[in-house]
């Protein structure tokens, strides 16, 4: 095969050994139409399904089923998935397995056994096919990830678009604020070219003129039009809060005039160099209307806060962002997702500005201009540190507006029936549509092993041979599939957890959202929260219920295998189906974990040399930064004299760039590490003081990028899941006190409604 492919296509080959992977991209893109990859892998897929279902034995099932299963393991890494034939090859064996197993699973195991039986049965096998459309869409919309490099900005600083800064506030702290507005003065472009400004949408005047508003909008109003003259940025504000964040937007865009519009959520601080990563493009194609750049956290997100001290695990925004974002933008379908981003102004206005039908406005209005052929670009490097949040509420409000969001867009703007789209463009926003759906499949699988193990409703009609010949080389394919989607920007068994903590809010979001789809209304994520308090969310205890209900299920199975040794092979693959409930139950209560967060500014990393001067000593030491904040820095010292509390000292250092930072600041306390000494210093603020702790800190997008590879290197996969695993049971333990006593209550309650019935005769023995 792959000498054919060699001889029909000797161009390709050849740009594939000279140039590697972006060439092989731009071959393949250049000579392949959507159309023919499409028919071929069809074509070949089917034909395999079909042979091996009218030649081969259950026997030969196996053996191929499981010889696949290697040829994907071998292939996953390295230069392979470099090679567009070989690249190509990996997709077509992964689909493979995936309609094999699905054609297997609707021939031979659908049997009538009984209503009852069959609506469970329907249900299990409806989640799979849901699974299973998504994971086939997302392996073509991910087929080929694109690189991108900035373009280079003309010399002459007249040819440059001028460029407005919007950054949307409505109720979140105003040092919040203050710290993006004063990073995006430092942006590095020519200051006449530049406009920076507050829409402010806490104050507007409606809520200045509402009883029940009017103090907190006043004081917000003034406080902020203080921080924009003090700064010496612009401040908009409007009548009325219509059409939420769409509507700010939208109100902005008629008071300005900018040839690009930078979007910037207030927690999100630009670094120097944002507009040195996205300007060139739009000078390059005149038919752009977006370039979008990641949404990078310094803080980590709940689950993630749990295992500091361990790693920083990816989560489903790194994978989104890492791996997602650079293969849609292969199909032109990379997405505007509300920051992070620089669209034209011209197309906004062509369409309206930002669509105001749907809580992800940022979604519908690509969709929008997409479909009138324009054109997008990501640029797959952090330009932004923003703020994840910090509690589980925060967390359930943020996805709760995402999932609402795009089953509106799926609802209301079905990207299949959207005119001016390609097949990939819809096929693209299809699948980030219905990812949002997953929560309902979770519940199913979570109760499906319980409901015939304990309930005797036969739901899974399979024999060892066949769970041996297509269930296990299928589901075992998802690792090595994940690692060739995904890369490092998914972790085997920790997405399971991701996905099923947010179930908990996604199934009653996305429920509400298929009754009245016009009916969600936006929610701003709450930001710069603290937590003083350590212990579990009252929404762990519907895992509780998990734990108990498959560890009763467990029982059962156990003591079915023994009195039933006909049903053993469904027996035992339904008790495996349970304690990996177990396991994703009791890990998902650790997730739940609430930990304390009292910092106002989080302690960032930062790698670099200082040079600390002692003015009472006289002397200055080099050394190494270890962390740092907008209020103090943490140095590493070797001292040959005893450093006291409260010295004052002068601080020297550099970014990756070469630019020169000053500070002053007190050394609180300094402590013995090894041979040196950690130094904490309490950064002294002022005129010029906090403008160099925000440049320094969040100016340098080198900095972000390390961090963020760094994530994607993490390990210790173990020594996570033992975390995880020790905080699941601690939360089980402490959870069932609570469970009993609610069980008790409930029945005391019945008791008391039915006692009361009875004595006024409404109640008959």
């Amino acid at each position: 095969m792959i000498d054919a492919l060699r001889s029909a296509f000797p161009a390709g080959f050849a740009a594939a050994s000279r140039d590697g992977f972006s060439a092989s991209r731009d071959w393949l893109q250049r000579r392949l139409s959507l159309g023919l990859l499409a028919s071929v892998l069809i074509a070949v897929t089917l034909y395999m399904v079909w042979l091996g279902e009218a030649q081969f034995s259950t026997g030969m099932q196996i053996a191929f089923g499981w010889g696949i299963l290697a040829l994907l393991y071998l292939l996953q890494w390295g230069w392979f998935l470099r090679h567009p034939v070989w690249r190509i090859l990996f997709i077509i064996l992964a689909a493979f397995l995936t309609v094999r197993y699905m054609w297997w699973r609707t021939t031979q195991t659908l049997l009538w056994t009984g209503p009852i039986d069959f609506v469970g049965m329907a249900l299990v096998y409806l989640a799979e096919l849901y699974a299973m459309v998504v994971h086939l869409i997302g392996l073509f919309a991910i087929v080929w990830p694109m690189e991108r490099e900035p373009l280079p900005l003309p010399d002459d600083p007249a040819r440059l678009p001028t460029v407005d800064v919007f950054i949307p506030t409505f109720n979140e702290a105003d040092d919040i604020v203050r710290v993006t507005a004063q990073a995006a003065l430092q942006i590095d472009y020519p200051a006449d070219k530049l406009r920076i400004h507050i829409l402010d949408d806490g104050g507007t005047v409606a809520k200045r003129n509402d009883p029940r508003t009017s103090d907190t909008a006043w004081q917000r109003h003034y406080s902020l039009m203080r921080m924009a003259r003090d700064l010496g940025v612009g401040y908009i504000t409007r009548e009325s809060n219509r059409h939420a964040k769409a509507g700010n937007v939208n109100h902005a865009l008629a008071q300005t005039k900018g040839d690009l519009v930078l979007f910037l959520d207030c927690d999100h601080v630009p670094t120097r160099d944002i507009l040195r990563n996205m300007v060139g493009h739009f000078i390059a194609d005149e038919g752009l209307f977006l370039v979008q750049s990641p949404h990078f956290f310094i803080n980590p997100a709940p689950v993630e806060n749990n295992l500091s001290g361990i790693a920083r695990l990816p989560d489903e925004g790194d994978m989104f962002y890492g791996a997602m974002q650079p293969g849609l933008d292969t199909w032109n379908a990379s997405y505007f997702c509300g920051s992070a981003a620089l669209l034209r102004r011209r197309c906004l206005e062509e369409v309206g500005g930002l669509s105001g039908s749907t809580i992800t406005e940022d979604v519908e209005t690509s969709i929008s201009l997409h479909g009138r052929g324009y054109r997008s670009v990501y640029v797959r490097r952090p330009l932004v540190c923003g703020l994840a949040p910090e509690s589980h509420d925060e967390f359930a409000i943020q996805r709760t507006r995402w999932a609402q969001g795009l089953t509106q867009v799926l609802l209301l703007h079905n990207p299949l029936f959207v005119k001016g789209l390609t097949v990939a463009q819809r096929l693209c926003y299809l699948n980030s549509a219905m990812f949002w759906f997953f929560g309902i499949p979770r519940l199913i699988y979570y109760i499906a092993p319980a409901a015939f193990l304990a309930g005797g409703l036969f739901i899974y009609h399979v024999s060892t041979g066949q769970v041996l010949a297509y269930s296990l080389p299928f589901v075992l394919s998802t690792f090595p599939v994940m690692t060739f989607v995904y890369g490092r920007t998914r972790r085997a068994f920790f997405s399971e957890i991701y996905e099923s903590i947010q179930s908990v809010f996604i199934i009653p979001a996305v429920l509400s959202v298929l009754r009245n789809p016009t009916k969600p209304s936006f929610r701003v994520t709450p930001k710069g929260q603290t937590n003083t308090n350590e212990g579990l969310t009252p929404v762990s205890v519907v895992f509780l219920i998990v734990v108990v209900v498959n560890f009763a299920a467990l029982i059962a199975g156990i003591l079915h295998w023994q009195e039933t040794p006909e049903h053993r092979d469904v027996i035992g693959i339904t008790l495996g189906w349970c304690i990996y409930n177990l396991y994703v139950g009791i890990m998902s209560m650790g997730a739940f974990w609430e930990r304390r967060q009292i910092r106002r500014h989080h302690r960032i990393r930062v790698d670099g040399v200082a040079q600390v001067a002692f003015p009472r000593v006289g002397k200055v030491l080099s050394g190494d930064i270890v962390d740092m904040s907008l209020t103090g820095m943490g140095i590493s010292l070797r001292p040959d004299f005893e450093i006291k509390d409260r010295e004052y000292v002068t601080i020297e250092s550099s970014d990756s760039r070469g630019r020169q930072f000053h500070f002053e600041g007190d050394i609180l306390h300094a402590f013995r590490r090894g041979k040196n000494f950690l130094c904490g210093v309490e950064l002294r603020s002022g005129p010029q003081g906090f403008p160099q702790a925000v440049g320094f800190l969040y100016g340098d997008s080198e900095r972000w990028m390390r961090a963020w590879e760094s994530r994607f290197n993490s390990r210790g996969t173990l020594k996570l899941i033992g975390t995880l695993l020790r905080l699941g049971v601690r939360a089980t333990i402490l959870t069932i006190p609570v469970l009993l006593r609610a069980t008790v209550l409930l029945g005391f309650r019945i008791l008391q409604y039915y006692t009361q019935m009875a004595r006024k005769g409404w109640v008959t023995k």
